[in-house]
């Protein structure tokens, strides 16, 4: 094949992929009257599910929304507290003032994290770089943030920051390369870096790029558009806290094994 019949073929191919990208993306929609959160709310709890058409592959997720405004993101370093609250979720997030939150980043067998992690301004381990590690989450007194490694610029006054991965969700669109299997319980962090934010976790087994797809459709999830989106460890250490009010009966799922750190949110 000549060069001049070789790139029609190239364009066409590539047309073809996002294309298809595109209508496996449209694919998802919401299951059942999913429970709106109103735009002006600085905390709310909602059970989210959606379901791609052409296979009825779901995702089944706890959400906890919240706005910038109001909270910013906090980490717990569970080897600094009492072992035996360590090992309860629920007990964990109330000791430390958190309304809501997952399980944080990854962590080696024997409970050191992967990557650089800060908890109440200290910080635990340092930056490395990994495929896996490929975005930085964390707050500062000007705000939250979700940033791509290699655009982080590290820097003094960071109280909560986790180094996790991969990337989900980045200019609106689910990132392409993610893979499509195995399927295990994912946690994640998701916003569309107007003040909205969201803490999530599955109850059912989903590839990353099934759950990417699902971020990146308008109406899924959220009632407003996912900008970005990153992992975070999921598989046996997903997890999920959310309570109403101090005293207030909690939702709860616990991880099945002991995790090394939880990302919450605190008052501003």
């Amino acid at each position: 094949m000549c060069e001049r019949q070789l790139r029609p073929a190239l364009m066409l191919a590539l047309l073809l992929s996002l294309t298809t990208a595109t209508a496996l993306a449209a694919d998802w929609q919401p299951v059942g009257e999913r429970p709106l959160v109103p735009a002006n709310a600085d905390l709310a709890y909602a059970e989210g599910t959606s379901q791609r058409q052409s296979d009825d592959q779901r995702v089944v997720a706890r959400l906890a929304f919240f706005h910038s405004r109001a909270f910013r993101l906090a980490v717990v370093d569970l080897e600094s507290i009492n072992p035996e609250t360590k090992k309860l979720i629920d007990a964990a997030f109330r000791a430390a003032g958190m309304p809501a939150g997952i399980n944080g980043g990854f962590f080696h067998p024997d409970g050191q994290p992967l990557g650089l992690v800060i908890a109440d301004g200290q910080r635990i381990n340092r930056l490395e770089r990994a495929k896996l590690l490929s975005g930085v989450l964390y707050s500062d007194a000007g705000g939250n943030y979700l940033e791509r490694y290699a655009a982080f610029r590290d820097h003094a006054g960071i109280d909560a920051l986790l180094q996790s991965g991969p990337y989900l969700v980045e200019h609106g669109r689910a990132v392409r390369g993610l893979r499509s299997a195995p399927a295990a319980r994912r946690s994640f962090a998701a916003t569309d870096w107007r003040g909205h934010w969201l803490l999530g976790a599955t109850r059912n087994s989903i590839s990353l790029a099934d759950l990417a797809d699902c971020l990146a459709t308008a109406g899924c999830l959220t009632d407003w558009p996912v900008e970005r989106a990153i992992n975070l460890d999921g598989g046996s250490s997903t997890g999920f806290f959310f309570a109403d009010g101090p005293g207030g009966k909690a939702v709860v799922m616990p991880p099945l094994k002991t995790v090394r750190n939880l990302l919450g949110i605190v008052p501003r």
